[in-house]
């Protein structure tokens, strides 16, 4: 059984998003499975092209926020993002 670790609750989310490299690659984009006050978590085709740290661009309307990688699971991966 896995142990709950998260300091914020999370709730689904289940949209389109993007993962930027402020230009020094082209955009990753990603399914946004939930998210919390202080991370998310997501699915990617390609994880092996996703670095520890990026900037997540989950709508037009939310603002962009950076991550860190916390745990990668296949094709799943979990951020915290940065403060």
């Amino acid at each position: 059984m896995t142990t709950n670790r998260r300091r914020a609750s999370r709730k689904g989310a289940f949209r389109i998003g993007a993962l930027s490299f402020a230009g020094e690659r082209a955009d990753i984009d990603c399914l946004v499975w939930d998210q919390s006050e202080t991370g998310a978590q997501i699915e990617v085709e390609t994880p092996e092209e996703v670095p520890d740290e990026f900037v997540l661009v989950m709508t037009a309307y939310a603002k962009p926020r950076a991550c860190t990688v916390v745990w990668r699971r296949d094709r799943k991966i979990g951020v915290a993002f940065s403060v």
